[in-house]
C-alpha cells in the first residue's frame, strides 16, 4: 500500500469532493465515522460514476451507490472500492 497525502483538512469545505490521484478519480466523503476515499469507477462495467443529489450514479446502466459508504443500492453485493482516510497533523492521508 502507498501512503498518499490528499491535502489539508481545511482544503475540503464541501464534501463529497472530487479528487484526482495520479490517473485515478475518487470522491472524498466524510460519514459519521471517518473520511473515506471512494472510487469513481463503477464495478459493473468500469464507467465513471457521478454525484446526483445524495447518491453516486452510473449513467451507463443506472446503478446507484450510497454516497457515505459506496455500497450499491441496486445490487447489495456490489460496492465502489473505498479506502480509509486518516488525519495526521491536519492532513488527510489515504493508504492506496
Amino acid at each position: 500500500m502507498n501512503e498518499v497525502v490528499i491535502g489539508h483538512e481545511t482544503q475540503f469545505n464541501q464534501l463529497p469532493a472530487e479528487i484526482e490521484i495520479g490517473r485515478e478519480s475518487y470522491f472524498l466523503v466524510k460519514n459519521e465515522q471517518a473520511y473515506l476515499l471512494i472510487s469513481r469507477i463503477c464495478p459493473h462495467a468500469g464507467y465513471y460514476v457521478e454525484q446526483e443529489n445524495d447518491v453516486f450514479y452510473c449513467p451507463l446502466h443506472g446503478w446507484a451507490f450510497d454516497a457515505d459508504t459506496g455500497a450499491c443500492l441496486n445490487v447489495p453485493s456490489a460496492k465502489l472500492a473505498s479506502y480509509e482516510v486518516f488525519v495526521r497533523d491536519g492532513n488527510l492521508i489515504a493508504h492506496l
